[in-house]
């Protein structure tokens, strides 16, 4: 059997959220989740669409529906990019906050 590398058994446990702080943590992010994954589908599928509308229109067999797919698809990792970088953006402002209390309180 491995054996653990060492120190990983005196790391610090993360806090979880007590009583039913559970259940509406755990629903945000299955959401939040969800919605970027819903996101990106509906990028790519409506790309798809539309260069198989072209496609049809012009003549090009797969062209079209190709680079529909690659554009839904670097369009759906730009948004979700965005999504991310804001979001640490935000628990970074957070943080920051909640230092400045701690200094402010302190003195």
């Amino acid at each position: 059997m491995r054996q653990p590398y060492r120190g990983s058994a005196n790391r610090p446990k993360p806090e979880e959220p007590k009583g039913g702080a559970v259940r509406l943590y755990a629903k945000a992010a299955g959401s939040e989740f969800a919605s970027l994954g819903i996101g990106m589908g509906l990028a790519i599928a409506l790309l798809a669409v539309g260069g198989n509308w072209l496609d049809d229109r012009l003549g090009t067999a797969p062209l079209f529906v190709l680079l529909g797919v690659f554009a839904g698809f670097a369009g759906g990792c730009y948004s979700l990019f965005g999504r991310l970088a804001a979001g640490r953006a935000a628990s970074a402002a957070d943080g920051a906050d909640d230092e400045a209390d701690e200094t402010d309180s302190g003195a």
